[in-house]
């Protein structure tokens, strides 16, 4: 039965064609090493080293041109992308080049419509500092205005202070001529409760001693 052909190598299957080349390589070197160590036994050893590397040159040939296949069909599939990439790219500048009017004046719209809305916002920026200015200036009034009345205020205090102090003091000296008052009645009191009771006491000692006689 006739040995079937390999497949043709493409750039889907070049990366395994270049693992086979590998492997073609690694059990060659394996066989001629196998090879050498019997031929070594043998009484013309001569002659079966020979045939033993002429089969390890025919595997490395065989390696050598599936690896040599693999590159060229992925150089060639390097180059045909290549090709289309820059087939596109002309295709685009083409494109580009057919669009470039139109972009232009979009791109000059564009511009327009953004000068405009920083313009509008520059607006409403001056605005609110306004705003923001005007707004800290009647702050400022308001506390000066603050200020005024609360000096005007310390003033009138400070004018009336004597006349406030001549009242304070006559009120607490009404005050502490009250208390005394009411501080003496009440040892007033006490005296003639004391005196009562001692009266009290006397006259129950006298009726005793009376009784007793």
């Amino acid at each position: 039965m006739a040995q079937q052909a390999p497949a043709p190598i493409t750039a889907d299957n070049a990366p395994a064609a270049k693992a086979r080349a590998k492997e073609i390589r690694a059990a060659a070197q394996a066989r001629f090493n196998a090879d050498k160590a019997d031929c070594s036994t043998r009484m013309l050893a001569i002659g079966c080293i020979s045939a033993a590397q002429d089969r390890l040159a025919e595997s490395a040939r065989e390696a050598d041109a599936i690896q040599q296949e693999a590159n060229r069909v992925e150089r060639e599939a390097r180059q045909a992308k290549l090709a289309e990439k820059e087939a596109r790219r002309v295709e685009r500048d083409k494109d580009d080049e057919a669009g470039r009017p139109a972009a232009e004046a979009n791109y000059r719209e564009q511009e327009a419509q953004r000068a405009a809305e920083r313009a509008t916002r520059r607006e409403a920026e001056q605005a609110r500092l306004e705003s923001q200015r005007g707004k800290v200036a009647a702050e400022r009034e308001a506390k000066l205005r603050k200020i005024e009345e609360r000096r005007l205020e310390d003033a009138r205090r400070a004018a009336v202070a004597p006349e406030n102090a001549r009242k304070r003091a006559e009120r607490e000296r009404k005050h502490a001529e009250k208390v005394k008052k009411i501080e003496q009645r009440q040892r007033d009191y006490a005296e003639k409760l004391k005196v009562r009771e001692a009266e009290k006491a006397a006259e129950e000692a006298r009726r005793a001693k009376a009784a007793a006689k």
